[in-house]
């Protein structure tokens, strides 16, 4: 099955990349007023690399919004306070990989080598992803029809473009399926490094990988609860250690930051062309002392919140304006599929499962799905009431498998048995339509969910 899953999973990313080519190819780009990475100064003297012509021409519409700013901090690093928004694992691996390529002196520039590498990166991680989630779905569920399905629903799932653009959702599925597997082995063997290693790149991935830190802590308590083992102390060690580290890893990195941008005797020397980038759009660069930048006062000198709040407008019900019910139109979908199944869920828990339940130590051992549940519906509310809108869809495809175990309910045995008037022929509709629309949008630089 697992050679199965991949096969899917790469024929959908070959058919997003064969769209968004053509696409871009076939309709004019958008150019909105939005960041661009400056381009380094080109020597007119170079002839320029014919490979480079070719994956600008085959890759460029994979490069837009976000992906503009990943591969920025991939190439220059932190030379601007808005692109502290953005965590640094997969710019760092693009940067690291392309460095080790450039050791073999591939004939490409580095910027454009950058580009090919974060979609084959991606395309790599995505089809590592749905065989987590296959992996993932069988275990906590043992069936090998939701499993399928989910992994179907996942490879065409509404947001599918950021999963093939230079965007982190691969990555970040990725980590967070590989996390969540771990917590839920057979008999709790907890392999504490695997934990320790994804719980680390789904903290340094996104922002919400924080929240990730909740399931070895349920996994690991409700372990300690329903078993009598003589090893406690030693497990307890472990996990602390498990999940204390990668604590340690991202505050080294918000210290790098705070040294880049609060501390007075740091200089930064940047390109010329990222400097005069800066100054024509009144950007704040890394090196120029703590005066400029509120956050570095703080008791918690942390970015993140400041830069969403100031430069995306962040913020608790601040994106509740009539200009924006296009992005509510596009996000709603998904917001209230999560919002109506989370709460199904939870009243047939408290309903009928609680009640039948002959104590609650078998309720938990019963209800694996439960922490699954809690936090896809927690990103749900965060969603709905705090973050851009538009991103909804994006965040919750890539940070939870509740949607695709949702979907997959509603599923039939078989393709050939789908109604367009069924449930299960709605999401059909509302995957490929986004799937597409989505893929031919973006790559041609228009706003999309």
């Amino acid at each position: 099955m697992t050679l199965k899953v991949t096969k899917l999973a790469l024929t959908s990313r070959l058919i997003v990349l064969a769209v968004q080519m053509l696409a871009n190819w076939a309709v004019p780009d958008h150019k909105p007023d939005v960041f661009r990475m400056p381009m380094p100064i080109v020597n007119a003297t170079v002839p320029v690399h014919g490979l480079d012509t070719l994956v600008t021409t085959c890759l460029g519409g994979l490069r837009h919004w976000d992906g503009e700013y990943f591969l920025h901090i991939a190439y220059y690093l932190y030379t601007y306070e808005n692109t502290l928004a953005f965590y640094p694992l997969y710019p760092v691996l693009i940067r690291n990989m392309a460095m080790v390529c450039e050791t073999f002196n591939v004939p490409m520039s580095r910027h454009v080598l950058m580009l090919l590498i974060a979609v084959v990166l991606n395309l790599w991680l995505f089809c590592k992803a749905a065989n987590y989630l296959y992996q993932l779905t069988q275990r906590v569920f043992n069936d090998l029809h939701k499993s399928w399905n989910a992994a179907l629903i996942f490879c065409f799932n509404p947001a599918s473009i950021f999963f093939s653009a230079v965007y982190s959702e691969s990555l970040f599925a990725y980590a967070s399926f590989i996390l969540m597997l771990e917590c839920v082995r057979p008999k709790q063997q907890f392999n504490f490094v695997r934990i320790c290693v994804s719980l680390t790149a789904c903290i340094l991935c996104r922002s919400n990988g924080l929240i990730a830190v909740g399931f070895p802590l349920y996994f690991f308590a409700r372990h300690m609860i329903l078993t009598a083992n003589v090893k406690r102390c030693k497990l307890l060690i472990s996990m602390s250690l498990a999940i204390i580290i990668p604590l340690g890893v991202l505050h080294a990195y918000y210290f790098y930051i705070y040294r880049m941008y609060c501390m007075p005797s740091t200089r930064v020397k940047h390109p010329e062309q990222v400097v005069h980038y800066g100054d024509d759009r009144n950007y704040l660069l890394a090196g120029r002392g703590p005066e400029g930048s509120p956050w570095c006062q703080y008791t918690l000198p942390f970015p993140y919140n400041y830069v969403q709040s100031t430069y995306w407008d962040v913020g608790f019900l601040r994106y509740y304006q009539w200009k924006q019910l296009p992005n509510f139109l596009l996000a709603m979908p998904m917001l209230v599929f999560m919002h109506w199944h989370c709460f199904d869920y939870f009243w047939f828990w408290a309903t009928k499962l609680t009640p039948q339940a002959s104590s609650w130590r078998e309720l938990l051992k019963a209800q694996k799905p439960l922490p699954f549940v809690l936090h896809g519906a927690f990103l749900t509310l965060v969603c709905a009431l705090f973050v851009n809108i538009q991103v909804s869809t994006r965040l919750l495809a890539s940070a939870t498998p509740i949607f695709y175990w949702f979907a997959a309910d509603h599923m039939p045995k078989s393709l050939a048995q789908l109604s367009f008037r069924s449930k299960a022929g709605a999401l059909f509709i509302w995957c490929t339509t986004y799937c597409a629309c989505g893929t031919i949008l973006f790559a041609n630089n228009f706003p999309w969910t």
